[in-house]
C-alpha cells in the first residue's frame, strides 16, 4: 500500500476516533535540561553550535592526555524521562493517565506539577533523576544522574498501594506502558507482578515496553527481561530505536541489517504480539497482520530531539488502542514524532491532524 493511502486511512480513522482510553504509564522521572554545546562563541549573546556528535567525539578526542573547557549552553528545562515524555503526549492526545513512577517523594516536583493536575492519578514512588540533554541535529547524549532510582521497586510501589488496589487499577486499564528498563534496576520485580495480576483477569490490559538503551545492562540483564517480556500474558508490543534494536539482535543472536527483518526476527524469537523499530527516518512493524516499514516526516534541521522517540510511542498506542491497522499506527507515530521535532512540544488531537493533514496535501514529501 502507497504511504499516501496509510496516511489517509490514518488520518479518517483519528478524526473519527473519540473513545476515551486509559493508559497506567511509568516508571521513571527526569528533570531534563536541554543544552546545546558552544563550537566557537562569537560575542556574549551569540555562538555557533557543535552540529553533531561525531564534531562533538572529535572535539573530546583532540584532547585526550590534555585538557579542555567545553561551553555548555541550557536553553530549556523540562520534565524528562520516558515515562513522562510519552504520558504527557498521549495526555495531550486526548487519553487518560495513571502515572506511576518518580515525581517527587515528599511531594510532586515543579517541573510535573502541570503533568500531574492532567493526569487521572499519579503514585509517586521517589524523587526524579536529573539529565543534561546535550542536543546535536544528529541526535542527543543524555548525561543521566539518577541514584535515587532505586527505589522505583515493587516494594516502594506495595507501601503505596495495595495487591488488591493494584488489580482494581489494571482491571480499569487499557495499557500499560514500561518505559526506561534500562535506568531502572529494578523494573523487572513490578514488571512480574504485574504480569501475574493480568494472568488472572478476564480483561487484558495491552502491554507496551521500552527498554530504552540498554547498552549499559549486561547481555544477561537483557535476556531475563526479555523472557519476562516473553511470558507477558496479554497483547505485547516491544518499541525500540534502531541502536537499540542492534543490542537486542546481538542478544538474541539474530543476524539482519534490515530494519524490518530484524523486527521480524525478534518477533519470532520472543514470540510477542509485535516489535516495533523506528529509526529517524521512519518506522517499522512486525505484526501476526501484516509487517511493512513505513517512511516519515523526515526533517535535518529538528528543533527538539529528546523525546522524539516518547513522542512516537505516545502516537502509536494511541492508534494501536484504537484498533487502527499496525501501518496505521506507524503512520500516527511518525507523525507524532514529525509535529515533536519541528514545534518543540507535544501535539494535541487537533494539532496532529493538521500535521498529518499538510503532509498529506504535499503526498507526503518534503515539509
Amino acid at each position: 500500500m502507497k504511504k499516501t493511502d496509510i496516511l489517509q486511512k490514518a488520518v479518517e480513522k483519528l478524526e473519527k476516533y473519540t473513545d476515551k482510553k486509559h493508559l497506567v504509564v511509568g516508571f521513571d522521572g527526569f528533570v531534563d535540561e536541554i543544552i546545546q554545546v558552544v563550537d566557537k562563541r562569537k560575542n556574549q549573546e551569540e555562538y555557533k553550535r557543535i552540529k553533531n556528535i561525531k564534531d562533538f567525539s572529535e572535539r573530546i578526542a583532540s584532547v585526550a592526555g590534555l585538557s579542555a573547557n567545553i561551553e555548555l549552553v541550557p536553553v530549556q528545562t523540562k520534565l524528562g524521562g520516558n515515562g513522562p515524555i510519552m504520558a504527557n503526549a498521549i495526555i495531550a492526545q486526548g487519553q487518560q493517565v495513571t502515572y506511576i513512577g518518580a515525581l517527587g517523594k515528599q511531594h510532586v516536583h515543579p517541573v510535573f506539577r502541570s503533568f500531574a493536575d492532567n493526569c487521572r492519578n499519579v503514585i509517586s514512588l521517589t524523587d526524579p533523576g536529573h539529565t543534561d540533554a546535550l542536543e546535536f541535529y544528529d541526535g542527543k547524549i543524555m548525561l543521566g544522574k539518577m541514584n535515587n532510582l532505586v527505589e522505583v521497586n515493587l516494594e516502594h510501589l506495595m507501601k503505596k498501594m495495595t495487591e488488591e488496589e493494584l488489580s482494581s487499577l489494571l482491571s480499569a486499564t487499557d495499557m500499560v506502558a514500561f518505559t526506561n528498563w534500562t535506568m531502572l534496576s529494578n523494573l523487572n520485580g513490578i514488571i512480574k507482578q504485574f504480569g501475574k495480576i493480568i494472568t488472572k483477569q478476564q480483561k487484558k490490559p495491552s502491554v507496551f515496553i521500552d527498554l530504552a538503551d540498554p547498552r549499559k545492562r549486561t547481555s544477561d540483564d537483557i535476556r531475563k527481561v526479555l523472557t519476562i517480556i516473553s511470558g507477558l500474558p496479554c497483547d505485547t508490543v516491544l518499541g525500540m530505536n534502531m541502536s537499540e534494536s542492534t543490542i537486542i539482535t546481538q542478544v538474541l543472536d539474530i543476524q539482519e541489517d534490515g530494519v524490518l527483518q530484524r523486527a521480524i526476527e525478534i518477533r519470532k524469537k520472543l514470540n510477542i504480539s509485535g516489535v516495533v523499530i523506528h529509526p529517524v527516518n521512519g518506522a517499522a512493524i512486525a505484526h501476526e497482520k501484516e509487517s511493512i516499514w513505513i517512511d516519515g516526516p523526515y526533517t535535518k534541521k529538528p528543533v527538539l530531539t529528546t523525546g522524539a522517540g516518547d513522542n512516537f510511542n505516545a502516537g502509536f498506542c494511541n492508534a494501536w488502542l484504537g484498533g487502527f491497522d499496525p501501518a496505521e499506527c506507524l503512520m500516527v507515530g511518525v507523525c507524532t514524532s514529525g509535529f515533536y521535532v519541528r514545534n518543540g512540544k507535544s501535539p494535541s488531537r487537533i494539532e496532529l491532524l493538521g500535521f498529518m493533514n499538510h503532509w498529506l496535501s504535499k503526498n507526503c514529501g518534503s515539509i
